[in-house]
């Protein structure tokens, strides 16, 4: 009898101390990315109110622009890379001009990570096909950063409205406007709803379920959230978009002004938060993630919140951030994207 008291006290207890344990290492997280709001500000201090370049904050451009360095040290390696890992040798004391333009006011170099996204991240591997480069698989998958930045605060972005007032169509010349994004004040959105730093997967999530990398068919999703693997596109576009690759976070819109005209691009969805936070019944397609906002405090994104009205699930319900999904936080502008939120 009481070894039965015991046995059912143990199974009622267990999955307690897990939610315990996962609230825990959420908190840690949220923690974390707090942190690298602070040490993003204190970077914008030091440099006139100017943004880093998300590509080059933990790597320096230099590191990506040096021949012999880009074939032994890959770019879409580098976030599990512990040879060129923010605290490897090479960084520390061998190569210091190859810090990346945050390694400074970093710190404890921990804050760059969560537990939670390390640990899935290892799990999945690394599922990412570099543009240009080929994937070493002998390079162990050891996270070296989770954290990414939105890759729209050191940017021009560019806006317009079409001729028709339709999704696509020649644009109206006068509605055509160029934003240089390169400091806070530039950012005309509420700074409550625009991201720093997100956390990223290490796979794209869609319909198809394809890895470049040992294939697995059943990370398939129902729903399209972040980028496609196309072997078929000319060299510099084959790849696995919407993966953890450099430290740039790139949320894209549906539509693109190409040539004075609005163009729908279906085949690059882009990047997504992460989904690997309490995964609904061990999907790790399905959970979700933490983002720090650029007035300072963390929110909560969950797969809901990221899918754009054309792309919404039922069982999931509207996105919060409706119609625009995923891009509505990445957006620095109080002008929608090019076609407009309706048509994301």
């Amino acid at each position: 009898m009481a070894i039965a008291i015991i046995s059912l006290l143990l199974a009622l207890g267990l999955p307690v101390m897990r939610r315990v344990r996962e609230q825990g290492g959420e908190t840690v997280c949220r923690s974390h990315l707090r942190q690298m709001n602070v040490i993003l500000k204190t970077y914008t201090n030091s440099h006139d109110g100017v943004f880093p370049s998300p590509r080059y904050i933990y790597h320096s451009a230099e590191s990506f622009s040096d021949e012999e360095l880009w074939r032994i040290y890959l770019p879409c390696c580098r976030w599990h890379d512990a040879r060129i890992g923010l605290d490897s040798p090479l960084l520390r004391t061998e190569r210091p001009e190859l810090r990346g333009s945050l390694w400074p006011y970093l710190g404890d170099t921990r804050v760059v990570r969560c537990k939670v996204g390390r640990r899935a991240n290892e799990f999945r591997g690394c599922s990412n096909a570099c543009p240009d480069c080929v994937h070493d698989p002998g390079i162990d998958i050891v996270p070296q950063y989770t954290y990414t930045m939105n890759d729209y605060l050191n940017r021009i972005l560019m806006t317009g409205i079409s001729e028709t007032g339709e999704a696509t169509g020649r644009i109206d010349s006068r509605t055509i406007r160029q934003w240089e994004i390169f400091r806070e004040t530039q950012v005309t959105r509420s700074p409550s709803m625009v991201f720093t730093f997100g956390e990223e997967n290490s796979w794209a999530i869609n319909t198809e379920g394809r890895q470049p990398i040992g294939p697995r068919p059943e990370w398939a999703a129902e729903y399209n959230l972040s980028g496609k693997y196309y072997l078929e596109a000319p060299p510099r576009l084959r790849g696995f978009h919407g993966t953890i690759l450099l430290p740039n976070l790139s949320i894209t819109p549906t539509y693109r002004i190409t040539g004075g005209a609005l163009y729908r691009y279906d085949r690059v969805l882009g990047d997504a938060f992460a989904t690997c936070h309490r995964p609904r019944k061990g999907d790790l397609n399905a959970g979700h993630s933490y983002v720090a906002m650029l007035d300072g405090h963390v929110r909560r994104v969950t797969v809901a919140d990221q899918l754009r009205r054309s792309r919404q699930i039922p069982r999931f319900g509207e996105s919060r951030l409706a119609p625009g999904g995923n891009l509505a936080l990445a957006w620095p502008l109080d002008i929608p994207p090019p076609g407009g939120w309706d048509n994301q």
